[in-house]
This record gives C-alpha cells, sequence and structure tokens, in this order.
C-alpha cells in the first residue's frame, strides 16, 4: 500500500470518526432538552440550558458557540434561531431576555449577542446597580460580519448586512450596510 493510499484511507476514517462524534454530540444535547430540528450541523456549542435553545432545520453551528442564559426559568428567557441560518465559531450569545434570529442569515466568527448594560451611576459600584435588558431581534436575510456586536435593543432587519468588527447599538432599518464603532449607514444593498 503506497503512503497516498493509506493517507487516503486515514483521512475517510477520520471523517466518519468526526462524523460519528458530531452525532453523538447533537444526539447528548436533544435528551437534554434542545429544540433542533432536522438537517445541518452542530458543531461543539457551549449551552448550559439547551431547552431554552431553538435551533430551525439545516443550520451550521460552529465549534465553541455559547449559549449563556441568565434566568433559565423565566419563559420569556430564550433564543430562538430560525432555518438556514450559519453560525460561526467563537460565536456568543449573552441571553437575559431572548433573542431571536430570523431566516437565511449569515453570522461570521466571533459575532457577540449581549441583551443587558449595567448601570454607571457614581452614587454605587458598578457591579451593584440596577442591570437594563432589552431584546434583539435579527430579521430575515441578514449577515453580520466577523467580530460584530449587537447589543440590547437592537433590531437589525430583514436584508441587513452588518460590517465586520461593527458595535451595532441601535436598530438598522431593511437592506442597509452598517458599519463603524458605534455602526451607522454606510451603504445599501442594489
Amino acid at each position: 500500500m503506497t503512503l497516498k493510499i493509506m493517507t487516503a484511507y486515514l483521512n475517510l476514517i477520520r471523517f466518519k470518526i468526526k462524523k460519528l462524534n458530531s452525532q453523538l454530540f447533537r444526539l447528548y444535547f436533544i435528551l437534554l432538552g434542545l429544540n433542533l430540528k432536522k438537517g445541518g450541523h452542530l458543531g461543539r456549542i457551549i449551552c448550559d440550558w439547551p431547552n431554552k435553545l431553538f435551533i430551525g432545520k439545516d443550520c451550521e453551528i460552529g465549534d465553541n458557540v455559547v449559549f449563556w442564559l441568565k434566568t433559565p426559568f423565566v419563559k420569556s428567557n430564550y433564543i430562538k434561531i430560525g432555518n438556514n441560518v450559519f453560525v460561526g465559531n467563537n460565536c456568543n450569545f449573552n441571553c437575559n431576555s431572548y433573542i431571536e434570529i430570523g431566516n437565511d442569515c449569515l453570522i461570521a466568527a466571533h459575532v457577540k449577542f449581549a441583551d443587558i448594560n449595567h448601570g454607571i451611576d457614581l452614587s454605587s459600584k458598578i457591579n451593584e446597580q440596577e442591570i437594563s435588558i432589552d431584546p434583539i431581534i435579527i430579521g430575515n436575510d441578514v449577515w453580520i460580519g466577523l467580530g460584530s456586536s449587537v447589543l440590547k435593543g437592537v433590531v437589525i432587519n430583514d436584508g441587513a448586512i452588518i460590517a465586520a468588527g461593527a458595535v451595532v447599538n441601535k436598530t438598522v432599518p431593511p437592506n442597509e450596510i452598517w458599519g463603524g464603532v458605534p455602526a451607522k449607514k454606510i451603504g445599501e444593498r442594489k
């Protein structure tokens, strides 16, 4: 057997093991209550409360995606991802109320969602102050670029694009392209 053939066999075995491992990981989270539709791929996610996570059909969820829920015993604290959504590696969903992602969205690696903000009043320590929360809603056919941050109360409407590294702190109208820190309109889809 030549080295080339042996390498091909080893790669095939590695692929089969990886696929089996992925199926076992998927089954593990389903048994814990993850609401996962058929198709797609579920990477090695981190989620303490999978029963509060809803993932639509044919989604591709990358490795090291963190789904963190602050108040899992409150009905209104959940994360919902629509159908045919791509979520890149190392994304972070910091959810205190709810986060909803529409259908056919692309979320690049290292994107952060945080529906919370801390108080900054000088009269007391920051970690002792009231927090404010407001849900995040992402429409359909949205593309969020590498390393972006989406903050509390933001609605990104259908067809919008968020440039890499943007910090989105206000609502984005349909089909507009936003970028920068803080994000602002830089173009439109045509």
